[in-house]
């Protein structure tokens, strides 16, 4: 079989089936994909780091590979040009932001020896810096919050006395940076100084290492909103090269992880949302990006502005593919530029599945109800609500880590929410010192 990638104008050529190559093995999107693409004959290997990443320990992975963490990207990337060597024509899939960056930079190299379907390095770019962004989706006509983007600390000062606070002090990218939050919030001129100084100095560190832009250590400055029972709006889905095939699916974020903002533990499906839908469409055509997205919205004064681009596969992508979009298909079928089978597959997933279905890392939602519990950051109340939910929606719940026919990467991925819940435990019992005053925290949990 022939297969071209237009974009690089590289001819891969493969006379076996399909192969795909799937790094960040911890994450929830990965291994949903390696399930799902499996069950479409395609053949998955896994790129592993740590012991305890749950793809890695898939019956259905044909072979793992030990590698460098990501963030060592150079050794990263040798052993990735080395895996490619050897079997030629295996499909990169973009897992997280350094690994989206990582393909389209090297896009040259790698497409020597495997399959892309990455956008231009134009493109990822402004979707990784979040001002660049926010410029992209103001001139495609969407809402964004009000930003700011100071240079340096006497330019912060400058903006602090007018400021609406609180104010969400947000890194620029998440790419190359020493810590995964998404940011730090400020409630006063005062507070603001302080944390955006020790903001600063902490990111310097890996700055010089950072290709996407010059000063990725210096964060915008995001009006900081707290989210409503609306939730955070998600709406995922696929695009191809020519933005003609376009389908997506819509989901509201209820649980994150962590306070006030982090990755989402639990979400609902919605209806349709086709005014959010061309949003998007208008968004991605602006950009000029294919591939697998979701993009995120907050509700701000009476309008849905987009706080977030995730050009990559995701953490709760199994409820999409239980919902009739199968993004990972799609995405390989893009990849080897088969237009016909990709143009088929897409009109499938437009037909729209109305199935009221949740997403739920119970193993992580456990470790969470727990740890709020014996930091007294969660009353009584609120841990009841999120039982009662689980209980509610046992039948309709889609766990990425469970799997009665895959059973270990859910053992492994509880044993990895236990060994990180005990790693954090004394950094929460410091908190819960601190913290005299204890305030529960609402069941619909708030963010930016």
């Amino acid at each position: 079989m022939r297969l071209i990638d237009f974009k690089i104008s590289i001819v891969c050529i493969s006379d076996k089936d399909l192969s795909v190559l799937l790094a960040s093995a911890s994450f929830g999107g990965t291994i949903a994909a390696v399930r799902h693409l499996v069950n479409n004959n395609i053949d998955v290997g896994v790129l592993s780091s740590q012991r305890l990443d749950a793809a890695a320990w898939s019956r259905h992975a044909a072979r793992v590979y030990s590698a460098p963490p990501e963030s060592k990207v150079q050794p990263f990337l040798e052993r990735l040009v080395a895996i490619g060597v050897a079997d030629q024509g295996k499909i990169l899939l973009p897992t997280s932001d350094e690994t989206a960056w990582m393909y389209t930079e090297n896009a040259a190299l790698l497409a020597r020896d495997f399959c892309l379907y990455q956008p231009s390095t134009a493109t990822m770019q402004r979707i990784l810096d979040k001002k660049l962004l926010a410029d992209a989706a103001i001139n495609a006509g969407l809402t964004v919050l009000p930003s700011w983007n100071p240079r340096n600390i006497d330019d912060v000062a400058k903006l602090s006395p007018d400021l609406p606070y609180p104010i969400l002090i947000k890194p620029r990218t998440h790419v190359h940076r020493l810590r995964s939050d998404k940011g730090i919030v400020a409630y006063s001129s005062t507070e603001l100084l302080s944390k955006y100084q020790r903001f600063v100095e902490r990111e310097r560190v890996r700055a010089a290492d950072n290709s996407l832009f010059a000063d990725s250590h210096l964060p915008i400055l995001q009006q900081f909103v707290r989210v409503g029972n609306e939730g955070v709006h998600s709406v995922t889905g696929f695009i191809d090269r020519t933005g003609e095939l376009f389908v997506t699916r819509s989901s509201t974020k209820v649980l994150q992880r962590s306070q006030p903002m982090g990755v989402g533990l639990c979400f609902e499906s919605l209806p349709p949302a086709p005014a959010l839908s061309d949003a998007v469409r208008r968004l991605c055509r602006e950009l000029e990006y294919f591939g697998i997205f979701e993009v995120e919205f907050v509700m701000f004064d009476g309008r849905w502005a987009v706080i977030d681009f995730n050009p990559r596969l995701f953490n709760q992508i199994g409820m999409d593919i239980r919902r009739g979009m199968p993004l990972p298909f799609l995405a390989c079928l893009g990849a080897v530029g088969d237009t016909t089978f990709l143009r088929e597959a897409v009109g499938k997933a437009q037909v729209q599945d109305n199935e009221q279905i949740v997403f739920c890392d119970r193993s992580a939602l456990r470790a969470f109800l727990f740890a709020q519990t014996i930091t007294r950051r969660m009353s009584h109340k609120d841990r009841r609500h999120w039982h009662a939910w689980l209980k509610k929606h046992a039948a309709d719940t889609v766990d990425y880590a469970a799997d009665g026919s895959d059973p270990i990467p859910w053992i492994i991925h509880s044993l990895a929410q236990i060994y990180l819940g005990l790693k954090a435990l004394p950094r929460f019992m410091r908190l819960t010192a601190l913290d005299s005053a204890w305030t529960p925290q609402p069941a619909i949990q708030e963010l930016p």
